[in-house]
């Protein structure tokens, strides 16, 4: 093709034809250019498919993730909601004539049921992480939801920050629990079996609601576990349900 034009060019130029050379010349260029610019269309579009099947496999894997955080946000709004209940039957102990109505055992148990477990969310960030460290982002095309993806991680901060709060009193509950207790006895309410009696046998672990200090901790460890499900869990479980919907419609769409 190219020695045709170069044939065709000096055969103009041996016929002292300048003029039609020139016009020739300009519309060979011209043609030249026509050819790059579908070129670089097809090129383009092969570039803008490849990116949205990358944007496609990204979806279908947050999707899952998403999933996936979500049923483990649920967990943990069930145990915070239990410690909650729990936590209430203890603060209860401290009303009046409440504490001779209870028996040891009782107490224990709902000690155990409370402190045992520690609330504690840890989603699956390894697909959002691998996104972002790559800068692959910018291949989700919807907007709202590259930013709600970009801001999840201030989310969990937000958690992290309001389970470090409950977590002050907890401490200072289960420090409180160490020093005071009577923590043989206590492992003998919940069916552990000692063949020992030690100098400390007849104290009750119900003296440690004779304590303010106990009193205020248990109290705080409510409130700010209430305030995780109410201002923190449920309302991140709710922008998280809206992240999902929005990841599953732009699925859809790549289905069309």
């Amino acid at each position: 093709m190219i020695k045709f034009f170069r044939k065709i060019r000096q055969k103009l130029l041996t016929e002292n034809k300048f003029s039609k050379y020139l016009i020739y010349a300009i519309g060979e260029i011209i043609l030249v250019v026509i050819g790059i610019l579908i070129a670089l269309q097809i090129n383009n579009q092969n570039i803008h498919k490849q990116e949205r099947l990358i944007e496609k496999t990204y979806l279908i894997a947050l999707k899952e993730e998403f999933e996936i955080n979500i049923n483990k946000l649920d967990q943990t709004i069930d145990l915070n909601t239990n410690l909650i209940d729990n936590t209430d039957k203890l603060v209860e102990v401290f009303q009046k004539n409440v504490i001779d109505t209870i028996s040891e055992r009782t107490l224990v148990n709902y000690f155990f049921e409370t402190f045992s477990s520690e609330v504690n969310y840890t989603p699956s960030k390894g697909v959002l992480t691998e996104i972002i460290s790559s800068g692959n982002l910018k291949l989700i095309q919807n907007l709202e939801l590259k930013q709600k993806l970009a801001s999840f991680e201030s989310s969990l901060d937000e958690i992290n920050h309001q389970e470090n709060e409950i977590n002050i009193p907890r401490l200072e509950i289960m420090e409180h629990f160490r020093n005071q207790a009577n923590y043989k006895r206590y492992l003998e309410e919940l069916g552990r079996e000692t063949n020992w009696e030690s100098i400390y046998e007849n104290r009750s672990n119900k003296e440690l609601f004779k304590s303010l200090h106990f009193f205020n901790s248990l109290y705080f460890f409510q409130i700010t576990s209430i305030a995780a499900n109410r201002f923190c869990y449920i309302p991140i479980k709710e922008d998280m349900e809206k992240t999902l919907e929005m990841i599953n419609l732009e699925i859809n769409k790549t289905k069309g």
